[in-house]
């Protein structure tokens, strides 16, 4: 196959030109490219145009330059002087590609797949060889190539550097993304290297270390996971880096660098040593980026690079060059001796530095003071530094060390570990009070900051408490909701922000209120409960005046931990029974009454005071729980016999069953303002025979309940009644007070899981079944008194936002009766299933219809009257149809009579047209 068959075909016709001229023209063609070394690519059909191997650096004029119509090529010729690695070069990378071809049509192999790379040509012998370039586009496009001998060895390389870490690195220039560039370097073989490149700008470049023969001789994946910038130089040289700039932020131009460090013989690194905790002394910032240092033993260890604004964990090489640590966890030396610390990942060589290196041992003592239980106060001086206390706490023991909330100075961040320096439990597990000791002693508390300049600086404080049974804490006495309840007094000043109290195995119910209030100071604390085996069992977050439930642990001891400000403030903490026996806890005892029976009247106390009822029931029983006061500020909580939440806290009404006792938490928050008194509904609305009997039975909700009136006061608190409702039905309440009052009736739906399913919204009361399908879920209205007023006189109407809602479906059976006189009206029923106030009977004669009134609908919407007015109307024969909300049904005839006469017509059913 000749040259000549590689270049493209021609694209378009021209004018035909005489031989001899056209052989003159590229006779002279020729010589002129021949003269130059490179030039444009011939035109198709011609001799491919010559191309000069380029050398390292700028290519200069060796650059071959085309205009590649959509998916064309073009050929050069290049003479190669020797075998060997050559690397061919294109312009745009992403649209074209190269080929290289020997004299005899052979395709040269240029591709690397150990490194998936292109054009990395290995040429077989000396000779002429042609190189296509194929645009993969479907758009002209103009395309350069270069051809650059890889086997030059050191030939138009930059000058030969060394590996120290000392050594700046030395900024290049590339002219531009075809050019290859090539740094020697002091390299022996056998010795490991790291190689770092990068441009100064943001921007891509490749480079790789080399021989004589121009390859990659580095493995493309290093063994056991080490540093892949890393190589052991094989072979025996001369070393060098092979580079080429891609692309750089704001064109050519562009500024690089390549560097080459030792790692088996560092020189140049600076040496340090391991510190004690504590006071950084003597901290030398300077701009090498490598440091060395020996450990005397195995273990976890500290080292990262400091500066006086931040620090941060180094990769650390051991003697034989593998990585001992990385960057990103802790260092965890296998062995004692000596090993290298190189900053900032060393992947950037136009990194400037200002840092040292800061090493500690965290299994050593060096450094540490002791403390017990109580306050520890110290001071962070330098960014990095690490505060050693060693704990007066056995193996076994747990432990909490608590911050001020909203601390002014260092916000520090505590870790314990163990004698061997593992890590028993970070600043989580100190805060929460469930760090447990279960290395091996002694323990030792390291005291740290994660903020970065002056935020890391400074004072700092912590409380140190024990969370097991051995604590020395106060016992929390157990309370009462009476006025002279047991609780706790106690307070924090500028030397203490934190306090524990103990709760005995013996003297806890299984479920307890705890509640922290402010009593001086106005300062918000925290406060948190954990069993002896480090499990918390409830918290509260900071706050003046707060409560929550605590499931305490049957048979354990428990501790509070109650963390404020460094600030003079005063404080109570009470713990109340809520479950069966709350009762002996000033919980006061009343019986669920019926649906119409009266509320309970109560003193509602001071905003912040929890009081408790016990309501008492069946355990079948269900009990709709309500609380209503003049300004609408109380709230309710309702817990089960075993404490188990069955009402959250809130301002809305909520039913509940399956306990003999209710334990009822009314309180008006801190923050609002009380009324003299409230009003506690407690309704027994279901037992075990269903629904209550004071409940009305709806026999049909097709279109709607209501409306019903009447009237509510304290004496006969609400109205129930119960609707034979389908899963998927939703109602809108319309509930008016008939005396014109603006305060209104309270609804509310209760499902068979006895869920309220009424939302209240500035456009009214929206309430809905609330079941998973089409299919029945019966639920049961109530209607009880506003939250604001002690008596209504109500109007109540729930529509029926859908079709229809329940299950019946539309059905008209007959219409009755089927004659009447002319000039009378006809009082029509229409019977039939979920028939409502839009039902129309229609009379049709010969284009004339007459349509009958409807009067009234049966409750059971299985009936609907209507008046049919027969005046000026003459005797005769008409077609009957029943209109409803879905379909038109047809029933058969109506006669209409003279008068003194009687006829009887029968009807004759037919099929509903759906309209």
């Amino acid at each position: 196959m000749s040259v000549a068959t590689f270049c493209p075909p021609t694209g378009r016709t021209r004018a035909t030109t005489p031989a001899a001229v056209l052989v003159a023209l590229v006779s002279l063609l020729a010589s002129l490219l021949a003269l130059t070394g490179a030039g444009p690519a011939a035109a198709a059909g011609t001799e491919c145009a010559p191309l000069a191997l380029a050398p390292f650096g700028d290519p200069g004029g060796a650059v071959g330059t085309a205009n590649l119509p959509s998916e064309g090529s073009a050929c050069f010729t290049v003479r190669i002087e020797e075998a060997g690695l050559h690397l061919v070069s294109v312009g745009p990378r992403s649209i074209v590609h190269a080929q290289m071809y020997a004299s005899d049509g052979t395709e040269v192999d240029c591709y690397d797949e150990t490194f998936s790379e292109s054009g990395r040509c290995q040429v077989p012998e000396p000779g002429t060889y042609t190189v296509k370039v194929v645009n993969g586009q479907w758009s002209d496009t103009d395309a350069t190539v270069t051809v650059v001998p890889l086997t030059q060895a050191t030939r138009g390389c930059f000058e030969r550097t060394g590996t120290g870490w000392d050594l700046p690195a030395v900024s290049r220039t590339s002219t531009g993304p075809l050019e290859v560039d090539c740094q020697p370097f002091e390299g022996e073989p056998g010795e490991l290297v790291r190689l770092t490149n990068g441009t100064k700008v943001y921007g891509g470049m490749t480079a790789w270390i080399t021989d004589a023969s121009g390859a990659r001789i580095c493995p493309h994946f290093p063994p056991d996971d080490q540093d892949s910038l890393s190589c052991v130089l094989p072979g025996t040289g001369p070393y060098r880096v092979i580079s080429q700039v891609s692309n750089a932020e704001g064109g050519f131009p562009a500024a690089y660098a390549v560097t080459v460090r030792s790692l088996s013989a560092p020189r140049g690194c600076r040496p340090t040593s391991v510190r004690p905790f504590g006071t950084l002394d003597g901290l030398d910032f300077g701009s090498v980026p490598c440091f060395t240092f020996t450990a005397s033993r195995t273990g976890p260890h500290l080292v990262q690079q400091v500066d006086d604004y931040s620090a941060a964990p180094v990769l650390v090489f051991d003697a034989d060059g593998r990585i001992a640590c990385r960057e990103y966890d802790l260092c965890r030396l296998s062995a004692g001796g000596t090993y290298t610390a190189v900053l900032g990942r060393g992947t950037y060589p136009f990194e400037e530095y200002d840092d040292d290196l800061v090493v500690l041992d965290r299994a050593s003592g060096a450094g540490c003071v002791s403390a017990g239980t109580g306050l520890f106060r110290g001071e962070l001086s330098a960014v990095g530094e690490y505060d050693c206390v060693e704990l007066n706490a056995p193996e076994g023991a747990r432990i909490a060390a608590l911050t001020p909330i909203n601390a002014s100075g260092v916000v520090a961040a505590p870790e314990v570990v163990d004698a061997t320096g593992a890590q028993q439990c970070g600043a989580t597990e100190l805060a929460a009070g469930d760090c447990a000791l279960t290395g091996t002693a002694p323990f030792r508390l390291l005291v740290h900051s994660k903020s970065e300049g002056a935020r890391a600086i400074g004072a700092y404080a912590l409380a140190l408490h024990r969370t097991d049974a051995a604590n020395d804490c106060p016992v929390l006495p157990s309370g009462s909701f009476t006025a002279d309840g047991a609780e706790a007094v106690f307070g924090t000043d500028a030397d203490t922000f934190s306090r524990c109290f103990s709760i005995p195995a013996d003297a806890h119910s299984g479920a307890e209120v705890l509640q922290l209030a402010a009593t001086s100071g106005g300062v918000p604390a925290k406060f948190s409960v954990l069993d002896t085996t480090g499990k918390r069992v409830c918290d509260r977050a900071a706050t003046t005046n707060g409560w929550t439930l605590c499931d305490l642990t049957p048979s354990l001891a428990h501790t509070v931990l109650v963390t404020g400000r460094a600030q003079a403030a005063g404080y109570t903490l009470a713990r109340r029974d809520v479950t069966r026996t709350a009762s002996s806890a000033g919980c006061a005892r009343t019986a669920a009454t019926t649906v119409g029976g009266p509320s309970l009247a109560a003193p509602a106390g001071e905003p912040g005071t929890l009081t408790c009822h016990q309501v008492t029931a069946a355990a079948t029983d269900v009990v709709h729980v309500d609380v209503r006061d003049a300004l609408g500020t109380a709230n309710l909580a309702v817990f089960g016999a075993e404490g188990d939440a069955e009402c959250s806290f809130a301002n809305r009404s909520c039913a509940v069953t399956g306990s003999t006792t209710h334990q009822v938490l009314v309180q008006t928050p801190a923050t609002l303002k009380a009324a003299p008194e409230y009003h506690l509904d407690a309704l027994r609305i279901a037992d075990a025979d269903g629904p209550a009997a004071e409940c009305v039975r709806v026999p049909s909700v097709a279109y709607g309940y209501g409306p019903v009136t009447g009237t509510l006061d304290e004496r006969h608190s609400a109205v129930c009644a119960v609707l034979p409702t389908a899963g998927f039905d939703r109602f809108a309440a319309e509930i008016t007070d008939t005396s014109g009052a603006t305060t209104t009736a309270v609804p509310a739906l209760y499902n068979s899981r006895w869920s309220n399913g009424c939302t209240q919204s500035t456009s009214g009361a929206l309430c809905a079944a609330g079941g998973s399908s089409s299919a029945a879920e019966p639920t049961l209205f109530l209607l009880g008194l506003p939250e604001k007023a002690s008596s209504t006189a109500y109007s109540a109407r729930l529509t029926c936002q859908s079709t229809l809602c329940g299950t019946e479906k539309a059905a008209v059976t007959a219409v009755s009766p089927a004659t009447g006189v002319a000039g009378t009206k006809v009082k029509l029923t229409v019977t039939g299933t979920a028939l409502g106030p839009d039902t129309q009977v229609r009379l049709r004669q010969s284009g004339r219809t007459l349509t009958a009134v409807t009067d009234s609908v049966a409750a059971d919407n299985r009936s609907v009257t209507a008046t049919l007015d027969l005046t000026d109307v003459a005797a005769g024969g008409w077609d009957v149809s029943v209109s409803t909300r879905c379909c038109e049904y047809q029933r058969g005839g109506f006669t209409v009579t003279r008068p003194g006469l009687t006829t009887t017509a029968l009807s004759k059913p037919t099929k509903a047209t759906v309209k």
